[in-house]
């Protein structure tokens, strides 16, 4: 039995229906050029994708600059906080938690955006958040710093939402924290187990493929709705490696599956808001 048995039956069932799933590959913790990033280049090309890759904008080199530059491509950057600090000591880790005054975090999301934009103004600002952690109110905050949009990674509650939803003929909608002016485009599948320090099982991986995927077909959340495979290319052992080969080896494979060009979506929807902004 092929440990993607299930998620490739699933995905049988959206090309039956003429359905295509949208997915994207995230990257973070990018500062520097460094050989896994030439590497995670090198998936991007072989597997013909395009990677949102999560630059920490208050560490940023020269040569990074340079290297995306060359390789544009192959990834499209996004602000990945500011410095990538983790401001809650004894909790789990977050540079924009509750525990910060919302004014400190607004000052450290201006000075990352002007920064940014000095280093990549061809990119759209979608903020990400370091440690996937961001207090709401930070949320409602960024437009009008002047983020384009966010990609986060789905709460608890949410989660819940869709494990429920995607297992009982129930037709709610996962209520996502909402970003109003700008898109949302998240991740929700992180390939490395953090505990282990090594690669997600991959039956787990097949399982969370499965949910997303029935989610979407169930009418949970938008069947456009990206889904978002997660990496960190300088925690990267070869486990981790094969893993990535193995998941966009096998999405790759189906008819049933898109890759976005990331750039692309995020430009077409930031444009189509405008619009809406305006009518």
């Amino acid at each position: 039995m092929n440990l993607f048995d299930d998620a490739r039956r699933e995905l049988d069932i959206w090309a039956d229906s003429n359905l295509k799933a949208k997915f994207w590959v995230r990257d973070d913790d990018a500062f520097e050029p460094s050989l896994d990033l030439e590497r995670l280049r090198d998936v991007a090309a072989r597997f013909d994708t395009r990677i949102g890759l999560a630059v920490i904008p208050g560490m940023v080199t020269p040569g990074l600059r340079e290297f995306l530059v060359e390789n544009d491509r192959h990834f499209y950057p996004m602000p990945h906080g500011w410095k990538h600090i983790n401001y809650n000591r004894g909790k789990k880790p977050a540079e924009f938690g509750p525990d910060r005054p919302i004014s400190s975090m607004i000052a450290d999301a201006e000075f990352a955006l002007q920064l940014f934009k000095e280093c990549f103004s061809s990119s759209q600002p979608i903020f990400v958040p370091p440690f996937n952690r961001i207090t709401p109110a930070l949320v409602r905050a960024l437009p009008g710093v002047g983020y384009a949009g966010v990609s986060l990674m789905p709460n608890q509650l949410e989660w819940k939402l869709l494990r429920l939803g995607s297992r009982v003929l129930w037709r709610g909608v996962v209520r996502m924290t909402e970003f109003k002016s700008g898109p949302r485009i998240d991740v929700h599948l992180d390939v490395i187990d953090w505990k282990a320090r090594t690669a997600q099982k991959r039956k787990f991986i097949s399982d969370l493929l499965v949910q997303q995927l029935r989610g979407r077909r169930l009418g949970l959340l938008p069947p456009d709705a990206p889904i978002g495979l997660l990496t960190h290319h300088l925690a990267h052992n070869e486990d981790i490696w094969q893993a990535i080969d193995e998941i966009l080896g096998f999405l790759r494979s189906h008819k049933a599956v898109e890759f976005i060009d990331v750039g692309r979506w995020i430009d077409d929807h930031v444009t189509n808001q405008l619009r809406i902004a305006h009518n």
